[in-house]
């Protein structure tokens, strides 16, 4: 038997979401929880109450971390800063060391395929997140003066969002986030498409 160990509530939420981030939710199995987390089986169970709460618990704290986290929700966002966003997730060195394995929540909603409420729930709830952020990024742009008034602003926010997801898809098949690189360039071809001066790529 495992010898028991003290681990904080939160260290072993983050170490899950880590875990099911890298393996999913259906290939984490029950010793992989203890081992990683320092979770045992018996406080699986008491504590979070199996193996599915506790994946919503690393769900909801992934959800946290990209709200606080998110570049598209500063008050200064512009244009440039979606082609950053997109260009991040290209750089292996901008990002989380996980996040070659895409987007824990867009992994979920793939696995899941929209058949569990819960992880629904979460999937929207990212989704609104998103999407807020593209949106309220180019509504301020186009307030501004920085991008066409004939630019349909709720449709090229589904466009990126859609964009999102496809990269990560890409990042996730290859294991690497580089994979990414060519839809960020091709949103900042659309991007400079919008407005009259366009973003000059120095890199």
């Amino acid at each position: 038997m495992p010898r028991t160990r003290k681990v904080m509530p939160e260290t072993a939420i983050q170490n899950a979401m880590k875990l099911f981030w890298e393996s999913g939710f259906n290939s984490t199995s029950t010793r992989q929880i203890e081992t990683k987390t320092g979770i045992t089986r018996f406080t699986l169970q008491k504590t979070y109450g199996g193996k599915k709460q506790l994946f919503l618990e690393a769900l909801d704290l992934y959800l946290d971390i990209f709200k606080n986290n998110n570049s598209l929700n500063l008050t200064n966002a512009n244009l440039d800063t979606i082609i950053t966003w997109f260009e991040a997730r290209s750089e292996p060195n901008h990002v989380f060391e996980t996040s070659c394995f895409g987007c824990l929540l867009l992994n979920s909603a793939v696995e899941f395929g929209g058949k569990d409420a819960h992880i629904n729930k979460r999937v929207n709830r990212f989704y609104t997140q998103l999407r807020s952020g593209f949106y309220n990024t180019l509504n301020t742009a186009q307030q501004n003066g920085n991008m066409a008034d004939n630019i349909d602003i709720n449709a090229m926010s589904e466009i990126l969002l859609s964009a999102a997801i496809g990269q990560n898809i890409i990042i996730r098949s290859a294991n690497n986030n580089k994979a990414g690189k060519k839809t960020a360039n091709s949103i900042r071809s659309l991007i400079n498409s919008w407005q009259s001066k366009p973003i000059i790529n120095t890199k």
